[in-house]
């Protein structure tokens, strides 16, 4: 399966303190990145491989902007370092539409590398992206960390991802 990983960063903000998070996130990076979220989608519902291509959407927000999409979307007025807004999530199940023909859009998923940077101070700008990133893409399939059981095999799975995540992104310092 292919997933397409297209990442977007506004200059609104505070763009210098982002620089640390998307001068990572060169061209083969991004590419890397989704081949890492490709398979791990094809093994967690197999059946998705029928689409052929997913793609993901991701942005970095402003703490004020991501404030106003928390309070508009989940009524905490408060920032928050990640969120998602997945397409297929039905009753809390990843449920895919079959008339979706060759491209399975998953959803959005907004960081807040000023509020991720102060909620997991003791990261590197690298192990605070590839766990926004894990984080935010499982949310896309409708995992959830509402409850003890969620929340273990979430973050298991999430630290899985966000490991992969990071020896793509040592791979590619080595290259340098």
């Amino acid at each position: 399966m292919k997933l397409l990983l297209h990442v977007d960063a506004t200059e609104e903000g505070d763009p210098q303190s982002w620089r640390k998070w998307t001068d990572l996130l060169s061209p083969d990076v991004i590419g890397e990145f989704g081949k890492v979220f490709g398979e791990e989608l094809t093994l967690f519902c197999p059946e998705a491989e029928r689409y052929g291509v997913a793609e993901i959407s991701v942005s970095f927000s402003s703490e004020a902007d991501m404030r106003e999409i928390n309070e508009n979307f989940r009524n905490m007025d408060e920032a928050t370092d990640v969120l998602s807004f997945p397409l297929w999530e039905e009753d809390g199940r990843f449920v895919p539409a079959p008339e979706v023909p060759e491209l399975l859009p998953l959803g959005d998923i907004v960081i807040c590398p000023e509020e991720a940077g102060r909620l997991h101070e003791g990261l590197s700008p690298a192990g605070g992206l590839c766990l926004m990133l894990a984080h935010g893409f499982l949310h896309l399939l409708a995992q959830d960390h509402d409850t003890p059981e969620k929340e273990a095999a979430m973050w298991e799975w999430q630290d899985r991802i966000r490991t992969r995540l990071l020896d793509v992104l040592r791979t590619a310092e080595g290259a340098r």
